[in-house]
């Protein structure tokens, strides 16, 4: 393999560009926030080996990933409610693991009920 590569990157081939047209749904930034909010630094996924994250970003932050629970691109609702902060190898344990199916009906639940426990505590001095 690495000497087909070899020889395609020779050929000139490697540079090879293809354009994209079409649209992408617009993602809601304050929903995105408010999943980081909610989640305090921390992965969400009540599985995860390491929910308090050593992995940081230049910033300083906790290395996480807002994920949309039903894909956003197919119709997944853009709502705090349906997406939850994961770390990168939750992330990729729900998006390409073998039991996905079932981290995301399990992700899906925990999801609302972060959400619906901090709309409660947050609405209660309303």
């Amino acid at each position: 393999m690495c000497r087909r590569v070899l020889e395609r990157e020779r050929a000139g081939l490697h540079e090879e560009r293809r354009q994209h047209t079409g649209e992408r749904r617009v993602r809601d930034g304050e929903a995105r926030q408010a999943v980081l909010l909610r989640c305090k630094e921390r992965c969400e996924n009540p599985e995860c080996f390491k929910q308090d994250l050593p992995y940081r970003t230049p910033a300083g932050k906790a290395l996480l990933q807002v994920d949309h629970i039903d894909d956003h691109a197919a119709g997944g609702r853009d709502h705090p409610s349906a997406m939850i902060a994961l770390c990168p190898n939750c992330h990729a344990n729900k998006t390409y693991g073998a039991d996905r199916e079932a981290v995301t009906a399990a992700l899906r639940g925990e999801a609302l009920r972060l959400h619906e426990a901090l709309w409660e505590s947050t609405n209660k001095s309303w």
